[in-house]
């Protein structure tokens, strides 16, 4: 295998070498007849990497010659790992801790930290005073807005002032349901200042699916806008965050003749602007114990009801180590996510760059667009963060090489890559730089699966855990994948960022039960992803099949299935639905396909598509899509009556097999 693999690595680079300024059609003919669809396709090696990495100065400190013994010096060495990782920031202790990791047989009551005292928000004002924190565009407008740190640092405790002069105070919940913006990051470091819990919401959620979050963490107030611009379209907000009623509204409007009072007659409701005063002198923030909640965010269960997952004062250490050591963000860096602030890699892009010293841009409008990329081009972006399905509009335009582009990293996560997606990609690029895959979850802090700079790069492909985090594949014979197979990932606690607690469900039930038992690890922890693992040249090489449980992963959001096939059975014509998620040949994010048994035998499939879809879209998220209907008489179930969704996800493969050979 490893003599195939060099052979057709070497080839394809000769290939690329010498045909690099080609259209990409002519690539990507190469690429096809070169790689297989089961293959490695490596089109990025460690020796093409401008700089110096992060995690070759780390080794340089530790005297550790390769990445391999890096990686397995900080599992083996994980309390020495992460003290590295606090030091290297540096964390800002009011007091400082006792013990890096107290252990016990429970996962969910280890400490991290112990006995420290701080403010996470304190650390992330180290870099030069004058150095742009943000640069902001807003879709439609030309103009790109640049705060400095000292400036962000001010707005912050502005904000701060504003909130506790308005009576609010550490642990009250304030949910964030607006786009990213200045604003956006300013309030939610000031809410965080003063030890209040901002909790974030997507604006994209339904009023009906804000409320249910509302009531689930029991929030003071929703901080929110009136409108923006998506895509070229007006989005209102405003009227969904009245719908759900929310005890207090605190409205973020450009609308100057705006007052409170007209929002909708309720005296608790503010302006923003009324919340940004000059603090006191005396004003400091509230310092956390290294246990303590400092954010909440919302997670896919397989129920109805999402799951409220704390960030704790130590999970921005794991944003901000991910950051340094897998996207090799560097003091002065320019670094952008296409990540609304309801998703977790908004708070991961605001401490994995400000802990790191770099700068963030942040555009508010449809990723899609070549404006976009001209502002990744204007702003000078050097570490590129992405999902699949935004790449895949990118190819869709057919857009030529980006000149002048100073990207050096490309991540990508969200949802599973597509090959010839990311194919395109590099080209954009010239293949001057890798892609970063990155996995992990709200419940993770970050990444628990990735790649590094110090390794092969494979097109959809992962080549190492995350630095300080463990797992292993089980195959479903309960064997552990060493080499090459198929299997579920199960984490190795302790980590720091890992979630220890949910605040609305039984937090062991979740990730701890039904475990398979496995000799010499006496606990793992489900995350419910499924790996395809090969080995080339010495390095594990692992690629996603998917979600291995209730759970879908659309458009970049996760939603259980049960939560799709209760607004489904709503329409008049099912009797029962069952929602099953699927991928091309090729990979790539995952599709909804929806089996339907109707109530009486239906003529239209295409109406009856389109009305789900209207369900779908207004009750759940609008960026949902039905890409499959398909209806049954009944459906497969186990002796108990449960659901068999594994053997209606293999009848859509084989649908679709079908369907590409006639």
């Amino acid at each position: 295998m490893s003599k195939t693999y060099n052979h057709k690595q070497h080839t394809w680079m000769d290939f690329l070498n010498q045909n690099q300024n080609q259209p990409f059609t002519v690539l990507l003919n190469k690429f096809r007849e070169t790689y297989t669809e089961t293959d490695i396709p490596v089109v990025w090696t460690p020796e093409k990497y401008a700089i110096t990495s992060n995690i070759k100065h780390w080794m340089q400190m530790l005297n550790i010659n390769t990445y391999p013994d890096f990686y397995q010096w900080s599992v083996e060495n994980k309390a020495a790992f992460w003290e590295t990782a606090v030091k290297n920031i540096p964390v800002v202790f009011e007091k400082h801790y006792s013990i890096v990791l107290e252990e016990t047989g429970d996962p969910d009551k280890i400490t991290w930290f112990k006995d420290a005292t701080f403010n996470i928000v304190d650390s992330c004002f180290q870099a030069d005073p004058a150095q742009t924190a943000i640069y902001f565009q807003a879709e439609g407008n030309n103009k790109i807005t640049q705060i400095s740190y000292q400036e962000l640092y001010n707005r912050t405790r502005n904000y701060a002032a504003g909130f506790i002069k308005q009576g609010f105070s550490a642990h009250d919940r304030i949910v964030l349901y607006l786009p990213f913006s200045i604003e956006a990051i300013a309030v939610y470091l000031g809410l965080i200042y003063i030890g209040a819990e901002p909790v974030l919401v997507s604006d994209s959620f339904s009023a009906a699916e804000l409320k249910k979050r509302i009531d689930i963490i029991q929030a003071k107030a929703v901080l929110t806008i009136d409108s923006y611009m998506y895509a070229e379209k007006t989005i209102q907000v405003l009227s969904k965050v009245v719908e759900a009623d929310p005890a207090a509204i605190i409205l973020h409007t450009t609308d100057k003749n705006s007052n409170a009072a007209a929002i909708r007659n309720n005296h608790s409701d503010i302006l923003l602007s009324d919340l940004e005063i000059t603090p006191a002198d005396t004003l400091t923030s509230y310092k956390h114990s290294s246990k303590d909640i400092i954010s909440i965010l919302f997670s896919s269960g397989t129920t109805k009801e999402p799951k409220a997952l704390p960030w704790l004062a130590t999970t921005p250490i794991k944003c901000a180590t991910d950051g340094k050591l897998l996207q090799d963000i560097h003091e002065g860096d320019v670094v952008t996510w296409t990540s609304g602030m309801g998703w977790m890699m908004a708070p991961w892009l605001i401490f994995a760059s400000l802990l790191n010293k770099a700068s963030i841009a942040v555009y508010n409008g449809a990723y899609s667009k070549k404006e976009f990329i001209d502002f990744t081009v204007q702003t000078k972006v050097t570490v590129l963060g992405t999902i699949p399905s935004v790449v895949k509009s990118w190819r869709a335009q057919q857009f030529g090489p980006i000149a002048d582009w100073h990207v050096r990293i490309f991540s990508s996560t969200g949802e599973p890559s597509d090959t010839e997606d990311y194919l395109y990609l590099c080209y954009l690029n010239s293949f001057k730089a890798p892609i970063i895959e990155y996995c992990g979850g709200t419940e993770i802090g970050g990444g628990y699966l990735s790649s590094s700079v110090e390794l092969p790069n494979a097109l959809c492909h992962f080549n190492t855990p995350a630095p300080g985090s463990e797992l292993i594949l089980v195959d479903p014979d309960k064997n552990i994948v060493t080499q090459q197979g198929t299997g579920e990932v199960f984490l190795i606690p302790p980590a720091v960022g890992l979630s220890q607690q949910i605040l609305n469900k039984n937090h062991r039930e979740e990730y701890y039960s039904d475990l398979p038992q496995i000799k010499g690890y006496a606990l793992l922890r489900r995350h419910g992803d499924g790996y395809t693992m090969n080995t080339y040249q010495d390095v594990r090489f692992y690629k996603s099949t998917g979600r291995t449980d209730d759970t879908m992963n659309l458009g970049g959001i996760k939603i259980s299935a049960v939560e799709i096939e209760a607004v489904v059975n709503k329409h008049a014509a099912v009797f029962e639905s069952a929602a099953v998620a699927y991928q091309e040949a090729n990979g790539g994010p995952e599709k909804l396909a929806l089996f339907v048994q109707t109530k009486n035998a239906i003529i239209d499939t295409t109406l009856l598509q389109q009305e789900l879809q209207k369900i779908i879209q207004t009750q759940l998220n609008p960026l949902f899509r039905i890409s499959l209907l398909i209806l049954k008489q009944s459906f497969p179930r186990t002796a108990s009556n449960k659901l068999m969704r594994k053997d209606l996800r293999k009848e859509v493969t084989e649908s679709l097999k079908k369907n590409s050979t006639s």
